[in-house]
């Protein structure tokens, strides 16, 4: 072979290497690409999920109203109207307890979003460590959990009597083709950084 031939076939390997390497840079920086936007996803998703639970508790804890009073009927003795019965007696107080879950149950709960986690699902094992993928199962795990005791209160609510046990702590809970594993109280820290 001439050594025109050796540049020539060096050439066209210098060549093909550097596309190759093209080639790769361009599906490394895709890759990462991919990943840093199902984290986004994921998170802002999460982010609006767990504001929702916020907003939804903020109404649940609101005080409650104070009693109505009839002071405006008093400045106005000397209306030609007839005076009203007396108001009712002041209705029995209810423990915070029972406040608090009947206006759980009285309030709507919100809509959570699951559509980024579940379109994302698939991408889940490239993009998170085995410890936030765990972390992001957990919150969406308890955003079932509190459907589920939403629900649950809608029924004792329902029923009146309130005398339906609360589900178990170590029992699945099944509510409307929902079932989840455990109903847990944990607090989450930061999933992403």
């Amino acid at each position: 072979m001439t050594p025109q031939a050796w540049a020539q076939l060096a050439g066209v390997l210098v060549g093909f290497l550097l596309s190759q390497f093209a080639t790769l840079a361009v599906w490394l920086l895709a890759e990462r690409r991919e990943r840093q936007l199902v984290r986004l996803l994921v998170s802002l998703e999460i982010d609006q999920n767990l504001s929702l639970v916020q907003e939804f508790w903020h109404n649940v804890a609101l005080p409650p109203d104070p009693p109505f009073t009839d002071e405006e009927d008093e400045d106005d003795a000397d209306s030609d109207f007839a005076r009203s019965p007396p108001p009712p007696p002041p209705p029995v107080v209810e423990s915070e307890a029972a406040r608090l879950s009947r206006r759980a149950a009285d309030i709507p709960l919100p809509p959570f979003r699951e559509r980024a986690f579940e379109s994302q699902l698939g991408a889940l094992p490239k993009a998170l460590t085995a410890e936030e993928i765990k972390g992001v199962w957990r919150v969406y795990e308890e955003l079932a959990q509190i459907r589920t005791v939403h629900s649950w209160l809608l029924d004792v609510s329902a029923d009146g009597d309130g005398e339906r046990p609360f589900p178990s702590a170590s029992a699945p809970i099944r509510a409307q083709g929902l079932t989840s594993a455990t109903f847990t109280a944990k607090k989450y820290g930061v999933l992403f950084d």
